[in-house]
């Protein structure tokens, strides 16, 4: 297991090329539930836990078909599951490292205050989310053998896409 968190912690760090993530169902799921999960913690201060989960779901559903989608397209389906699991890998520990932050963020907000407030755990946070950017970009650019550019844009569509669908279920309740 050590193991496994070390590889996932090396792409983090750019230290490992994706080809080096084994190809594993059984990783797959692993590594897509504790995406799930660490995503419901980040969010649970905010979020119910149902809800959270359901945001985590929903992300890591929504990644796996776009990208499904894009390595098909490219003639590459076949490394679907070594990316997923490197992305979602990788996603994990990054989320691992901002639980603490939002925690943190949580208890510097007074409870009458409306809006965001800026704090040094939400700063980190932000720069967090956009090492996780580049790390998944990373990793897709290394699967589908394509400009970084192209593949942060396909990253943030499915960020895009994501946001659209939680704003229409919102509007839907």
């Amino acid at each position: 297991m050590t193991s496994y968190f070390r590889l996932f912690l090396d792409l983090c760090l750019f230290r490992q090329p994706v080809t080096n993530v084994p190809r594993s169902d059984t990783l797959l799921l692993v590594t897509g539930a504790t995406a799930i999960v660490t995503g419901a913690l980040n969010a649970s201060p905010d979020e119910r836990l149902s809800s959270a989960l359901f945001l985590g779901a929903s992300q890591i559903l929504v990644f796996a078909i776009v990208i499904w989608m894009a390595l098909r397209l490219r003639g590459l389906r076949e490394r679907w599951t070594q990316t997923m699991t490197g992305i979602y890998g990788a996603v994990t520990v990054l989320q691992l490292l901002t639980i603490p932050l939002s925690a943190w963020h949580a208890r510097l907000i007074p409870v009458e205050a409306q809006g965001m407030a800026l704090t040094p755990p939400l700063l980190a946070i932000a720069a967090i989310s956009i090492w996780t950017l580049a790390v998944m970009s990373s990793v897709l650019r290394q699967a589908m053998q394509i400009p970084i550019a192209a593949a942060v844009l396909i990253i943030i569509g499915c960020q895009l896409l994501l946001l659209m669908l939680v704003f229409s279920m919102i509007g839907s309740t």
